[in-house]
């Protein structure tokens, strides 16, 4: 990687390619394009045949990405920052391969059967070759492209060997077709083996593209249901319009059953919206004036009005998918060793070949080498082990975000199985954040003042608690008064200048940090209580405190007792007062737990634990929760709609259940096992087949394959592969 800027001056490009077919073409592409001055990061996803790059556009420019791939002898089919256009680029040119594979396979199929009727009725000799050249020169040509692009570029890849592999037994044909004299007076051409190679080969790969298709609909079906138009109300009119015209501030009407076509907030109205496309979550949420709608979710009941907020590639629905398609194309330490080994396969094969093809050549005759080493090289199948980890990943990740979870990155998947303590935040984790106030208690000032003075600090917060105040006020119509010199303190609390005093909220030990006193009888009531507690003071003066109920998530004991079965220990950390944290703990079968805690303690509480030998996974729902989030091994946001393509953890669940949390984990379990079962069956069906092509086993058992079985065995490898990942997007969490 080169030297480059760093901060807003970087950009991101999305590139459709063509002609990337194994992992061979994957590490030309991304060693090429990194050697390139002004190039960061470059990835390349071999079932989408997409590359994800960040470069130093002061350095470097679109087209000249683009001619640095056509160097490689690859085509980039665009260089473009939205993942929508790039995807549906890429999809379309496999759909195109895909067709061209089809016919080619069925033309080769059809010539197959021609030249085969030589071995029942005597053909003449030049007509079975020109069905072999015909399937070798025309069924098989994107394979002699692909040489010609890899010579070109000094390398070789699969379609290195396919054509060799072809070409060898089709100008040996050719050869003793017109000199006789070159074979034993009972050799002949093996025409249908040209045919039948090309034929077996087509078939696979046409197989291959069909089921890589398949792999991606989790992403791309969101693509797809994006709405394409939206209603704008301008000039007091409403206006069919295209919903890329539509622009932040524009207002849109959305009736019961459409779409939403924009990122926006209610202005008006009321309605229930599924959102099940972002979240997973099959229940509809409510929404009222100052709700957030998302781009692609369903308006259910009401009608609304809402400002366009998020357009374009601002909207959460494309910045999930260009997350979840870069954690596609993310590789993990296991990618990586398996990409050192595919660039080395080739080379290793056609060596082999040629050892094998000169053994059988001095021990038997030219006829049975040139039957090896064609079969040698058909067998290989460099396609199955660089399919193995990211066809895995594009399967599992779709599967995910279907789900509504979003796996940042492939490397987590090391360190998923690992996990043994899981440290969890209490309010808006365990419980459903939605606090209410079950009372007021006042000290030396009456209820209104009271209430007034703590709105003015909770109006702009966005913490539970002030939605709770804010909630509590508005039902008794309390007046508050602007508050100035605003001062959050994350899980302490919050300082305002208001009504010409300062003003401070928060948590009973931060006030015991701030010398705030409490009177006795106060005191004591505050320790007994089992809520959570809102304390209020004016100009360093206690005027008493709120009581704020909340609600346990229903699934909280599910996933404690799940997490339990699995081997993790489960740890409450809570900034809450301790009898309501210890209350909790106990409910749920907890046995650690710490209680008024700041947030920088949490990540203190996670350090100690690895430092005792633990791996820890942390889960909170990003309210002040980013240093444990960062700090822990894995680390789990619950977050919903736009907040979750801004989330710096492993894992984010895009809805607020928990029951996600263990899905989570067992998602990337069985997505790891899947890597490895690909892998144990890429290298096993090399391990076996290509000592068996050359014939190591003959001597032993008299065991050998020809050709056209052995480029069947060699697509049947790939699909394996590639079927044995899709099943991923069935399996049992």
């Amino acid at each position: 990687m080169n030297d480059i800027g760093t901060g807003s001056a970087l950009k991101k490009a999305v590139i459709p390619l063509e002609g990337v077919h194994c992992a061979s073409c994957v590490g030309r592409i991304e060693t090429g394009l990194s050697a390139v001055p002004g190039m960061g990061r470059v990835s390349v996803n071999l079932p989408s045949r997409t590359a994800f790059v960040v470069y130093d556009p002061a350095l470097l420019d679109a087209a000249g990405i683009a001619a640095k791939i056509e160097e490689l002898g690859y085509k980039a089919l665009g260089v473009m920052e939205s993942p929508a256009e790039a995807g549906n680029m890429a999809t379309a040119g496999i759909e195109v391969e895909r067709r061209m594979l089809r016919v080619k396979f069925l033309a080769a199929l059809a010539l197959t059967g021609y030249t085969m009727l030589e071995m029942a009725v005597a053909l003449p000799p030049y007509t079975a070759m020109a069905a072999a050249a015909l399937a070798w020169a025309w069924c098989g040509s994107h394979f002699h492209s692909g040489l010609w692009r890899a010579l070109r570029a000094g390398t070789a890849d699969m379609n290195t060997l396919v054509s060799l592999s072809t070409s060898v037994i089709f100008f040996y044909g050719a050869a003793i077709t017109f000199l006789p004299g070159l074979a034993g007076p009972h050799q002949h051409a093996q025409w249908h083996e040209v045919a039948m190679l090309i034929a077996f080969i087509n078939f696979g790969r046409w197989l291959e593209a069909r089921s890589k298709s398949k792999a991606a609909e989790a992403v791309s079906g969101l693509f797809k249901l994006a709405p394409k138009t939206a209603r704008r109300l301008k000039n007091g009119k409403e206006e069919t319009v295209p919903a890329e015209s539509i622009l932040p501030g524009d207002t849109i009407a959305l009736r019961p059953g459409e779409q939403v076509p924009v990122d926006g907030e209610v202005i008006e109205g009321f309605s229930s919206v599924d959102e099940a496309l972002l979240t997973g979550e099959p229940v509809p949420q409510d929404k009222a004036p100052g709700a957030k709608v998302y781009a692609g979710t369903i308006n259910k009941t009401g009608a609304l009005r809402f400002a366009a907020t998020g357009v374009g590639e601002d909207m959460a629905l494309m910045k999930i998918i260009k997350a979840v398609e870069e954690s596609q194309a993310g590789k993990n330490s296991v990618q990586r060793l398996v990409d050192r080994i595919a660039a080395r396969f080739v080379p290793a094969v056609l060596l082999i070949a040629l050892a094998a093809a000169g053994a059988w050549l001095y021990y038997a005759d030219l006829p049975r080498a040139v039957s090896v080493f064609a079969a040698v090289l058909a067998v290989a199948c460099p396609c199955a082990m660089g399919l193995a980890v990211p066809m895995a990943l594009s399967a599992g990740f779709g599967r995910a975000a279907g789900l509504g979870m979003l796996i940042n990155n492939a490397e987590v998947l090391e360190r998923v199985p690992k996990i043994n303590v899981m440290v969890m935040d209490k309010t808006g984790t365990l419980t459903e954040g939605r606090m209410k106030i079950s009372s007021v208690n006042p000290l030396g000032v009456s209820e209104v003042r009271f209430l007034s003075l703590l709105l003015s600090t909770e109006e702009s917060s966005e913490h539970p608690f002030a939605e709770a105040v804010r909630t509590y006020a508005r039902e008794r119509h309390v007046e508050h008064q602007k508050a100035e010199r605003v001062e959050a303190l994350p899980g302490k609390g919050i300082k305002v200048q208001a009504a010409g005093s300062a003003v401070m909220a928060g948590s009973a030990k931060w006030f015991a940090e701030e010398g705030v006193p409490v009177p006795e009888e106060a005191a004591k009531e505050i320790a007994a209580s089992q809520e959570s507690l809102l304390l209020l003071a004016a100009d360093g003066v206690f005027l008493g405190y709120a009581a704020l109920a909340d609600t346990l998530r229903p699934e909280a004991p599910g996933l404690l007792a799940e997490l339990k079965a699995m081997g993790i220990k489960p740890v409450i950390a809570s900034g809450d007062r301790r009898a309501a944290v210890q209350a909790l703990a106990a409910a749920l079968g907890a046995e650690e737990f710490y209680a008024e805690i700041f947030p920088e303690e949490k990540s203190r509480i996670i350090q100690r634990h690895k430092a005792l030998g633990a791996s820890v996974a942390f889960v909170g729902d990003g309210f002040n929760d980013a240093a444990a989030l960062s700090e822990a091994d894995l680390g789990i946001a619950m977050g919903s709609g736009a907040d979750i393509a801004v989330k710096a953890s492993d894992i984010t669940l895009m809805h607020s259940g928990l029951a996600g949390v263990a899905q989570a984990l067992k998602l990337s379990r069985l997505i790891r096992r899947n890597i490895r079962q690909n892998l144990a069956w890429a290298f096993a069906y090399n391990i076996v087949l290509i000592p068996l092509a050359a014939g190591a086993f003959y001597p032993i058992w008299g065991l050998t394959i020809p050709p056209y079985f052995a480029g069947a065995a060699m697509a049947l490898s790939s699909v394996s592969v590639v079927l044995n990942s899709l099943r991923l997007k069935s399996a049992k969490l």
